[in-house]
């Protein structure tokens, strides 16, 4: 908001050699496209990030990092919290993962297909699987920008699934087992509430 700041920012950054990879604007941020930033840090009060988060998880991408000195963004945990004399927070804007997906495995015992729902509160997941004569929750289930991981556990077997999100698919590999015994495939859900 102040035109002086940004121009000694855009020679401080020409200064220390970096001003192909940062830009500096005197912009109302709430009329602002920021869906191409990698990074965003902010030193805003409260009721100001408050009114950010919306945005802030609508237009940046999964795996963006939000970083905040001093005040936290109110209704988002962050992923990390430290205090260096004064509080940074760190957020990995999530990708979207709530709602109902299909999931194929391929698991030791043969092709596997699940149901399963998900609910989400940022980056924070839970769920399960709709099953024939019942349902399997999941367990150590976990969000880091497009990455997604949790256990299934059927019978006498886990079946730790990893993978990636994008664009309504997630896929990745599953583990089975442990030590010498562990066989590891390949898993690949579809989302259905489109």
């Amino acid at each position: 908001i102040d035109g002086e700041l940004v121009r000694k920012a855009a020679a401080n950054a020409r200064q220390a050699g970096v001003a192909d990879r940062v830009e500096f604007f005197e912009r109302d941020i709430f009329a602002t496209d920021i869906s191409r930033a990698t990074v965003v840090t902010t030193y805003l009060l409260s009721g100001l990030l408050d009114r950010m988060r919306p945005k802030l998880l609508a237009e940046l991408r999964p795996g963006t990092r939000v970083v905040a000195h001093e005040f936290a963004i109110p209704g988002w945990e962050p992923d990390r919290h430290v205090n260096i004399s004064k509080d940074i927070y760190l957020w990995i804007v999530p990708a979207r993962v709530g709602g109902r997906w299909e999931l194929a495995a391929r698991l030791p015992e043969g092709e596997r297909r699940y149901e399963f729902e998900l609910a989400q509160a940022n980056q924070r997941i839970k769920g399960g699987a709709r099953v024939t004569g019942g349902y399997l929750p999941f367990f150590d289930a976990q969000l880091a920008g497009d990455r997604i991981s949790f256990v299934i556990v059927e019978g006498d077997r886990s079946h730790h699934y990893r993978g990636r999100v994008a664009a309504g698919v997630m896929e990745g590999d599953v583990v089975t087992g442990v030590g010498r015994v562990e066989v590891r495939s390949t898993w690949r859900a579809t989302r259905q509430d489109k």
